[in-house]
């Protein structure tokens, strides 16, 4: 699809170039009829009143704008309003329109269109002051309609350009945003999920505590409860984390900006429209013509809004009628302003041609005009300068108020497929980190349960030592359920001894017996880290899959590599102990995000090894 869908020539950064371009296309057509009219003195004038525009249109102008915002303003005010008393009447028409535009940009409403009816108020009084008793309607209409389209499309070009540059420039906070809003609803879940099971773990196991000599049976029964409750979270862990609601990327800039160019540009192009429909009824052509060619105008104008929605079916065939109609009621009418229809046209080319097409289109409307006015002789070179000017200035219009439109929704659009994609790698790093972390955890908490229990009446003071185990499992599970959704200080780094510490703790709870060979020596801080998860995962396969009796966990560390076994002789008969699933998958991506591998499975002995070799950082 070629056309505003397609063509991404203008890059986010750089969409103030629209209305750049609008201003140095005004500049000649106005400075041709100010040399026309008035001579040298208001060229100059007319000259300086672009000056602050073009300084508010670039984005390192807008600095001081900021800073003098006020200052400029009155100045801008005086530069147009000055040259009236020195010209008079015989002052150029709409230049008051760069101060409206300024207004509308620089002030916030309602103030900023109360201030912008009060230029038209006061260019309206200023001119039909003046006009001869026998003006005619379209004199009265030049004196609103061209300040209302300077305007406006001043306003329109710049304000889209802000919005999507802004909407370029809040990529990433969007992301952040819509990842913290799905670490809170990842942290409810697991909170209702795994934290109040924990809470009730917790409870029963305290409560059970100074059961154990007086009521061993009531304390047998609360800690089958929790055991029972451990097993629940336990089961919760894959579940907890596997959110699917669509993620909150907040309201769509897009969709405003779209309103906003519609309106802006309709408003645009009824204020050129009815000037042109002025100059039509005041000419001296028979009514049947004047009718024809104001039913002309309408088809294009209707054309125009057709094709600035995208490339509609058959657009060749409405592109080639738009551009007959803009060109015909000049044939009809020697009408100097009837050739900047012409404009539409131009528009419309740049919209729905390809690349190089869609330019040397423009131009070729461009010499058309040119051609057609030089054609007649009572038109000179001011007159040339000034309807190729105007008729470049409303393509310009017509495409930048579009492109940018389209700009800004594709902006938007890839503003939310990045809080999207946040959005979706932060639900797998919770759903990772919530099986590697907590499935340790939730394992040994059942298990020293049980282990209480066949205790409890046999050693009670062995008993009383593993429940005070317990507790702190299931507090170190909680501060695991905060980390995972990077909550509170919770945010720490794993530790492999502290690991190897709960594995054997863990273990022996369920009477595997453990041999690690494990040196106290440092291990770099982000190996370390995933080691640890990758030794917790081992440890809770083992608890959960295997029927293992011994387990050997080893650590080697040379100049370039840290080494990791864990064995273990629990393979049952199919040859597996959930190798493919989540977790071993978890730990794969864990290991490859620091350049290392990770093997698994069956050795053929009867035993099950899990390797993994990291390489040393330089």
């Amino acid at each position: 699809m070629h056309g505003p869908g397609r063509r991404g020539s203008v890059a986010p950064r750089s969409a103030w170039v629209f209305a750049v371009a609008f201003l140095c296309l005004v500049l000649p057509a106005r400075l041709a009829v100010a040399a026309q009219e008035a001579g040298a003195a208001a060229v100059a004038a007319a000259a300086a009143l672009f000056v602050l525009p073009l300084l508010y249109a670039v984005p390192p102008g807008r600095v001081l704008w900021a800073r003098h915002r006020g200052r400029l303003l009155t100045a801008q005010a005086v530069l147009t309003y000055l040259p009236f008393a020195v010209f008079g009447d015989g002052w150029i028409v709409g230049l008051s329109g760069l101060l409206g535009g300024l207004l509308l940009l620089g002030v916030r409403a309602p103030a900023s269109w109360i201030s912008f009816g009060t230029v038209l108020a006061v260019e309206g009084v200023l001119r039909v002051g003046t006009l001869p008793a026998d003006a005619t309607w379209s004199s009265i209409a030049w004196a609103f309609t061209v300040p209302v389209y300077t305007a406006l499309s001043l306003f329109g070009l710049v304000r889209l350009a802000d919005l999507v540059t802004d909407l370029h420039r809040t990529q990433a906070e969007l992301a952040a945003l819509a990842v913290v809003r799905q670490r809170l609803r990842s942290a409810e879940r697991l909170r209702e999920a795994i934290g109040d099971r924990l809470e009730t773990v917790t409870a029963h196991a305290e409560a059970a505590l100074p059961m154990l000599a007086r009521e061993p049976d009531r304390a047998r029964g609360r800690l089958t409860e929790a055991a029972a409750v451990a097993r629940q979270a336990l089961d919760q862990v894959r579940s907890a984390a596997d959110d699917r609601g669509p993620p909150e990327t907040g309201r769509a800039g897009g969709t405003v900006a779209l309103r906003m160019a519609r309106l802006v540009l309709v408003a645009v192009l009824c204020a050129y429209s009815t000037q042109i429909l002025a100059n039509t009824f005041d000419s001296g052509t028979a009514a049947s013509a004047k009718g024809g060619a104001a039913a002309v105008i309408v088809a294009i104008v209707a054309l125009q809004l057709r094709h600035t929605r995208g490339r509609p079916r058959g657009w060749a065939w409405t592109l080639a009628a738009q551009t007959l109609l803009c060109f015909a009621p000049f044939q009809v009418h020697d009408e100097l302003s009837l050739l900047g229809m012409a404009g539409f046209a131009a528009g419309s080319a740049l919209l729905l041609l390809p690349g190089r097409w869609a330019w040397a289109a423009f131009a070729a409307v461009l010499a058309g005009v040119g051609t057609l006015i030089t054609a007649y002789s009572p038109y000179g070179v001011h007159d040339v300068v000034y309807v190729s000017s105007m008729t470049a200035t409303t393509g310009l219009v017509v495409y930048g108020l579009s492109r940018l439109t389209e700009l800004a929704r594709r902006v938007e659009a890839a503003r939310r497929e990045l809080a999207r994609m946040a959005v979706a790698q932060e639900r797998l790093r919770v759903a990772r980190d919530t099986h590697d972390m907590l499935g340790l955890g939730l394992s040994a908490i059942a298990l020293k349960c049980d282990l209480v229990v066949r205790l409890i009446g046999r050693d009670d003071g062995r008993a009383r030592e593993e429940l005070g185990r317990l507790l702190e499992i299931a507090a170190r599970a909680r501060g695991d359920v905060l980390s995972v959704t990077g909550a509170g200080e919770a945010h720490r780094r794993l530790s492999l001894h502290v690991e190897l510490a709960a594995a054997r703790d863990a273990l022996a709870a369920a009477g595997v017996e453990v041999r690690a060979d494990v040196p106290a020596v440092p291990v770099p801080p982000r190996t370390d880290a995933v080691l640890a998860t990758v030794l917790r995962e081992a440890v809770t396969n083992i608890l959960r899959h295997s029927a293992a009796r011994r387990c050997t966990i080893g650590l080697s560390i040379t100049e370039e590599a840290v080494r990791l076994r864990v064995v273990n002789d629990g393979v049952p008969a199919s040859g597996t102990t959930g190798a493919g699933g989540t977790g071993i998958g978890n730990l794969r991506a864990r290991v490859r995000a620091v350049g290392g591998r990770l093997a698994a499975g069956p050795d053929g002995a009867g035993r099950y090894e899990l390797a993994v070799e990291i390489p040393v950082p330089p």
